[in-house]
């Protein structure tokens, strides 16, 4: 994962893309800082994944501010950087798919709770779902 932000990075530099630049070294000092933290030299992917959600769920909720205070220069800079760091992130899963893997999970485990459910959902993709948009459907089918 760091290395494929590292080989983006030098690329973003030689297009001259300032967005994108700046989103590549924002989510490698991040990646920087929990290595130093839990002094490691290398991050697993899952825990570089792990990062990469944190901070797009930051540009997320960053993004409903600007709406908030009217701010849409700041919302097209945060559209930027959200579509950079989902580039890195493994395809996602739909509210369609999330339903039928949770339904599925339902039907296969009988006596499968939400918290359970959830569990196994991130252990089976990890990365691939946003967690409000899973709890939400989970919520959903599990009443």
């Amino acid at each position: 994962m760091k290395k494929d932000l590292q080989t983006a990075m030098k690329e973003a530099m030689k297009a001259k893309d300032k967005g994108r630049l700046d989103t590549i070294r924002s989510l490698l000092a991040a990646i920087q800082y929990e290595e130093m933290e839990k002094k490691v030299d290398d991050l697993s992917s899952d825990a570089a994944l792990a990062i990469l959600q944190r901070e797009l769920k930051k540009r997320r909720e960053e993004v409903e501010f600007a709406d908030k205070a009217a701010r849409p220069d700041l919302k097209e800079k945060l559209s930027v950087e959200i579509a950079t760091i989902e580039s890195f992130l493994p395809q996602q899963l739909s509210a369609a798919d999330l339903e039928k893997i949770i339904t599925q999970l339902k039907t296969e485990q009988a006596g499968l709770n939400m918290g359970s459910a959830m569990k196994v959902l991130k252990e089976k993709y990890p990365g691939q779902y946003d967690g409000k948009q899973a709890s939400e459907v989970a919520k959903k089918i599990f009443g």
